[in-house]
């Protein structure tokens, strides 16, 4: 069943109802080079919450380290040490398809 909604973008993303919390990411294109933007990749680069429960988050760990990676993770009552899902990503590319998919799943949860 559809339901009408305002689509929220992100990133040229479809958020659904995600509230866009804290944004240090968007700016990296899909051909994101590390060399290039190292001076940017840190922790708390992306927060998006949904509802008052859910919380994606998104980060460079280790901060401004060439052999970083992109940290997702999907928090549930602030339980970080229990996250729903959790990835790594070295592509900006798979980190917003990620983000793209668990949003749509978000947005009509069964």
């Amino acid at each position: 069943m559809m339901r009408d909604r305002q689509a929220a973008m992100f990133w040229h993303l479809d958020i659904g109802q995600g509230v866009l919390v804290h944004d240090q990411i968007s700016h990296l294109p899909d051909a994101f080079d590390v060399a290039q933007h190292i001076d940017c990749l840190r922790e708390d680069m992306l927060q998006i919450g949904f509802g008052d429960q859910l919380l994606l988050d998104v980060g460079w760990y280790p901060s401004f380290n060439r052999k970083g990676r992109f940290l997702l993770l999907l928090v549930k009552d602030q339980e970080w040490d229990k996250p729903l899902e959790k990835a790594r990503f070295h592509d900006v590319v798979s980190l917003k398809q990620r983000i793209a998919r668990i949003a749509g799943k978000l947005a009509y949860p069964l």
